[in-house]
């Protein structure tokens, strides 16, 4: 259920490079359709996410931290850390499909893919083992350095809305 948390967080924070600013200061830069994703770099963000009964587990809240930062290939890193769960996430965008990506893969096995057209709005699957939860997200830009995410989660006869919040 952590993959969940780890996808929310990440893909939430990606909305916010709707948001241009200036980034902070850097090595490197992102360019391209990834340079609006440079103002992501700098601060950690802090995020809560409201995780409701699925799975056998009851409903919870999960804080995490996430830090962003720039690898090789015009590619942006995130690193998702919380008490008991830790994950990673790249974001490119390609142009043979017209498209943003994003992968990730944590400390509990679960990895997952989703594509967006926009960079707003993210659909994908998350899997962990044998279990595979197909996922939608939708993003809302709050304040410069507040978004939010409704993510919603379908697979094994199971639907579940997960919502975040990150500042900085």
């Amino acid at each position: 259920m952590r993959v969940f948390l780890a996808f929310s967080c990440a893909l939430m924070i990606v909305a916010l490079f709707g948001y241009s600013r200036p980034a902070l200061a850097a090595d490197a830069m992102l360019t391209d359709r990834m340079a609006t994703m440079n103002a992501l770099t700098g601060a950690p963000w802090s995020c809560s996410s409201t995780v409701p009964a699925m799975m056998g587990q009851p409903a919870h809240t999960d804080q995490a931290t996430v830090t962003f930062d720039v690898v090789p290939g015009n590619v942006l890193h995130d690193h998702v850390a919380g008490t008991t769960y830790t994950g990673d996430d790249y974001y490119g965008y390609s142009s043979k499909m017209s498209t943003y990506w994003s992968t990730s893969a944590d400390n509990m096995g679960g990895h997952g893919f989703a594509t967006s057209p926009d960079g707003k709005t993210y659909t994908g699957t998350s899997s962990m083992g044998p279990a595979a939860m197909n996922v939608i997200t939708t993003y809302t830009i709050v304040a410069p350095n507040k978004a939010t995410v409704h993510e919603v989660l379908s697979g094994n006869g199971e639907t579940a809305s997960i919502d975040t919040s990150c500042s900085r």
